[in-house]
């Protein structure tokens, strides 16, 4: 979760990580955000550096997708 932390000051990077994590998919994100796949795979690169988690593999997405989770409900 000190992860997210890291990225929380940008809220545009929590809404393509949720999405990202939610489809598994940097196409479908894309699509889902209404931006093009290129621009949502850098980010989500960037991302993936700052969190020092592999989001194109499965363990890694679950990781996020539960840091991000758990940032949500501590943030309601």
């Amino acid at each position: 979760m000190a992860a997210i932390a890291r990225i929380a000051g940008n809220p545009e990077d929590l809404e393509r990580l949720d999405t990202h994590c939610a489809t598994g998919s940097l196409r479908r994100a894309a699509h889902l955000l209404h931006l093009h796949h290129s621009s949502v795979a850098r980010r989500i690169e960037q991302i993936t550096r700052v969190l020092g988690i592999e989001l194109t593999d499965p363990t890694g997405l679950l990781r996020a997708r539960l840091a991000l989770t758990a940032w949500q409900l501590l943030d309601d």
